[in-house]
């Protein structure tokens, strides 16, 4: 069985930041595209969902480190606890 490397807690953050900055371009870049006002409607209500969605997944992973919870998933992919909770998560 092939071993798959969890993603680091401590780089949630950053990838939470990529994601949020990445939907905004993506939905700027759409909106350019798509003329239509309902268009721009919509895909700003989806931009802003997934960006809330993604902050809300960042902010329990911080909120489960600061408790020493050892159970970190990101989005349902395990991630490995910073070297500081490691030591409670024995």
């Amino acid at each position: 069985m092939q071993h798959v490397a969890a993603l680091d807690a401590g780089n949630i953050t950053k990838i939470g930041v990529g994601i949020i900055i990445a939907l905004i371009v993506i939905g700027i870049v759409l909106s350019l595209i798509i003329t239509a006002i309902v268009g721009r409607i919509i895909i700003a209500v989806i931009i802003v969902l997934a960006a809330v969605f993604v902050w809300q997944q960042r902010s329990s992973i911080e909120h489960k480190i600061n408790t020493k919870n050892c159970d970190l998933t990101f989005f349902g992919m395990h991630l490995d606890p910073p070297d500081s909770l490691k030591k409670h998560c024995g």
